[in-house]
């Protein structure tokens, strides 16, 4: 594999708020039903993503979107070196998956980012 482009991965508020919205009209089909779990995103201790990336020769983050034993969507967290190959956790972490679901773990306050 050759090494990715270096790019810019930051986006302004507006754009992230817009994004968001519409994939949680999707969800919820336009409002007219509560998010389930987990729906509406989810979180990852930092701890946990610094031993990730703290793996000898981590330069980037990588998701893959998976599917627990119970069919729910999760998302596989894993190190990846500056030619994007993943890190198999030699010495380290191999992946993380286990996010804390949004809902029912959402902020406290009314966030841009949920609209």
């Amino acid at each position: 594999m050759t090494a990715p482009q270096p790019r810019n991965h930051e986006i302004d508020l507006k754009t992230a708020t817009e994004m968001t919205e519409r994939h949680r009209k999707g969800v919820t089909v336009q409002g007219s039903r509560a998010p389930a779990e987990g729906d509406l995103g989810g979180m990852f201790s930092r701890d946990a993503v610094i031993k990730l990336l703290s793996q000898t020769n981590a330069q980037y983050l990588r998701f893959y979107y998976g599917r627990n034993a119970k069919g729910g969507r999760e998302l596989v967290l894993v190190a990846a070196d500056a030619n994007g190959n993943d890190l198999t956790g030699d010495g380290g972490v191999g992946a993380l998956d286990g996010h804390i679901p949004c809902p029912p773990f959402c902020p406290n306050t009314f966030s841009a980012l949920r609209g």
